[in-house]
């Protein structure tokens, strides 16, 4: 039997504030959308003992348990489309992330200032044409049993004609409490794009949770995260999961989410997710419902190999 998941992470779920919008001086947006299938499905909640490499993208602190690499491709209809690649490798005594970020969309004609955090206007074809690419490498060691890690974001964004080059930083620490992961993570330290904004981290992010605690024929899991920004705005998620494994090595998984939205966005604050696990491959899709979307939504699907 393993140990039973501390209450701790439920402090984290019991947050009633909702972000607000805000309409300038939000970019990048890579660094601001889901870039894990898994963390997508779970209110963008990320799994702290995953083990998986896009850890690098939400606390870098958690890879020196993460191996192998991953892709994943997301979709707002015809309008929009992200993609992510991560990988890990030990190296130099402790564990190396790499990572890319794409993503390709639409801001209001004439208003290139006017990239709002919620993700409706991604489903709207024309306007401005914008894309992001972000490269991220990252390097993480335990010291003294506290694991910490960082990541370097190196960014280019263009919208219409205009083009900024920036480095960004993450910097945080991790902590297993028992079965139990928590993090907290600076994320965005560095001067940003478009509006000068100062260099201190666009949000500080607490996140906790784990998977595997059994409960009859099914492992259960749960993930939530707290973040407040640099306008002292609060963001939080949260989602659980459970897994069966009718044979060895086999594991289907279900999942459930919800997310703040940001005042008046067409987003639902649901998100769901579902998961085939063979061995060290896996196959995961998420959705988070869109009332004003092609297909009620969008979709994020990845494969990974640990």
């Amino acid at each position: 039997m393993r140990p039973p998941i501390t209450p701790v992470v439920l402090a984290v779920f019991l947050v009633p504030t909702a972000i607000s919008a805000q309409a300038i001086g939000s970019l990048p947006k890579t660094t601001k959308l889901p870039s894990s299938v898994r963390a997508m499905a779970l209110g963008d909640s990320y799994v702290m003992n995953s083990g998986q490499a896009d850890a690098l993208f939400y606390h870098p602190a958690h890879l020196t348990s993460a191996r192998g690499f991953g892709a994943d491709l997301q979709r707002w209809g015809a309008a929009s489309s992200a993609a992510a690649f991560s990988g890990a490798f030990d190296f130099f005594g402790g564990t190396w992330g790499v990572g890319l970020r794409v993503l390709q969309y639409g801001v209001p004609d004439g208003s290139t200032l006017q990239a709002p955090i919620g993700q409706d206007h991604q489903f709207v074809a024309g306007g401005d044409p914008a894309s992001e690419r972000t490269a991220t490498i990252g390097y993480a060691r335990d010291i003294f049993g506290i694991s910490a890690g960082v990541a370097v974001d190196l960014l280019d964004a263009r919208i219409e004609s205009s083009q900024h080059n920036v480095a960004l930083f993450d910097i945080g620490i991790s902590k297993d409490l028992g079965p139990l992961g928590v993090g907290l993570t600076a994320q965005d330290i560095g001067e940003k794009p478009l509006v000068n904004s100062g260099s201190e981290p666009a949000r500080i992010v607490l996140g906790a949770g784990a998977y595997g605690q059994q409960v009859g024929i099914f492992d259960l899991g749960l993930a939530a995260h707290l973040g407040r920004d640099v306008d002292d705005e609060w963001a939080y998620g949260g989602g659980v999961e459970l897994g069966y494994y009718p044979i060895q090595g086999r594991t289907f998984i279900a999942r459930l989410g919800f997310q703040d939205t940001p005042e008046g966005s067409d987003a639902s604050p649901l998100t769901t997710g579902f998961a085939f696990w063979a061995d060290d491959l896996r196959i995961e899709w998420a959705f988070r419902p869109f009332s004003g979307g092609d297909q009620g939504g969008t979709h994020r699907i990845g494969v990974s190999w640990r």
